[in-house]
């Protein structure tokens, strides 16, 4: 735009002085090709150095030809250099614009300097613009990127403050699954063992032959274990459903303090069926209760293998004490949880105490043919 008035300018200049002619308009046109060029396309110094020194070359001819008016275009050559504001740009700035002084005829110096006043204090404010106008969009697009930050982390803390929800009410959860596991649970399950101990005590003295007492002691029998069963799966849903089979596992190893004891793992044992794998890991709870009640071992070794067709857990101590095995209620318990899975109990006490249950598994392909 610069160009264009000092350009303007001049050709008035040649008007008003009766030297217009098609050869100062063509020197003009050329030199308005050389800003064009060098203001869009040359953004290097060394090119922009060439186009102006071409510039400069134009205009002397120019001059030489013209007249002096064109001597007005060599401010606007050498402001291009202003934005670079080093020493050598300001030398060659200025010692131009000095050197065209002696040069120029004294009757045009007023003008000539009142041209140079005006390109510079133009190029000052358009830069100054520019500048300013940077500076703004770099802050739009820093407040830009702010709120971007912000509104990601809005959506952060809303998730994390979700995510806490739903710990806490997890975790709330967990706490009442397993206080209904330990109380209610081990309860009924007691209650259960004792009535049939109660009921195998009154068929040897013969009360069972009485058939209401018979139906009465077999209906308490059938609602204990029916609760028990509904308490035991809605207690393991709660629990399986904010963690897996490996990490219950691990955890009820770790909470072991009595004495050493190993894990040894075969088999993906996530696919073991769920009421299989809770009754496995109360007879576990069971196994190593009677580890810490009657035995003196220093090391328990449990074995835990899962197969598509079966679940085998073996559960070793090394204790010392002999005798005859009195199957208590820990037993009685185990027995009673395998055997309501089709399960076999096998306990030896030869070389320290062993428990080994087997569980054989429907296959896929059994059980549907089986539902079918």
């Amino acid at each position: 735009m610069l160009s264009f008035i000092i350009s303007a300018y001049t050709l008035w200049s040649l008007y008003e002085d009766g030297k217009l002619s098609k050869i100062a308009i063509l020197f003009l046109l050329l030199f308005l090709s050389l800003e064009f060029l060098k203001t869009e396309y040359l953004k290097s110094i060394y090119h922009t150095a060439a186009a102006a020194f071409a510039e400069l070359v134009i205009i002397f001819f120019a001059i030489f030809l013209c007249g002096w008016r064109f001597f007005f275009l060599i401010p606007t050559v050498v402001c291009t250099f202003l934005h670079h504001r080093n020493k050598i740009s300001i030398y060659s700035i200025a010692s131009i614009l000095f050197i065209s002084l002696f040069l120029i005829p004294s009757k045009m110096v007023r003008e000539y300097a009142f041209v140079c006043v005006f390109v510079f204090s133009l190029k000052l404010v358009t830069q100054m613009l520019k500048r300013t106008k940077h500076e703004y969009l770099e802050k739009i697009d820093h407040l830009r990127l702010l709120n971007l930050q912000l509104s990601k982390l809005k959506t952060q803390l809303l998730e994390s403050q979700q995510t806490i929800e739903r710990l806490a009410a997890q975790n709330q959860q967990m706490k009442i699954a397993t206080s209904l596991h330990d109380t209610v649970g081990h309860n009924l399950a007691a209650l259960n063992i004792q009535l049939n101990a109660i009921k195998s005590l009154l068929e040897k003295k013969g009360v069972l032959e009485d058939a209401q007492i018979n139906q009465i002691i077999s209906s308490c029998l059938q609602q204990t274990q029916t609760s028990y069963e509904s308490l035991r799966k809605f207690v393991y849903s709660m629990k399986n459903s904010f963690e897996t089979k490996e990490k219950y596992l691990s955890q009820l190893i770790e909470n072991f303090n009595f004495c050493n004891i190993t894990l040894n793992r075969s088999g993906d044992i996530e696919n073991i069926p769920s009421h299989v794998f809770e009754n496995l890991m109360a007879i576990l709870k069971e196994a190593l209760l009677n580890v810490a009640k009657h035995s003196n071992a220093t090391q328990v070794a449990v074995s835990l293998e899962s197969k598509p067709t079966y679940v085998r857990l073996a559960v070793h101590d090394n204790g010392k004490k002999k005798g005859e095995i009195k199957e208590g209620v820990g037993l009685m318990s185990i027995k009673l949880r395998a055997k309501s899975m089709g399960a076999t109990v096998n306990i030896d006490n030869h070389a320290g105490f062993s428990i080994v249950v087997f569980v054989p598994l429907k296959s896929r392909r059994e059980d549907y043919f089986e539902k079918t």
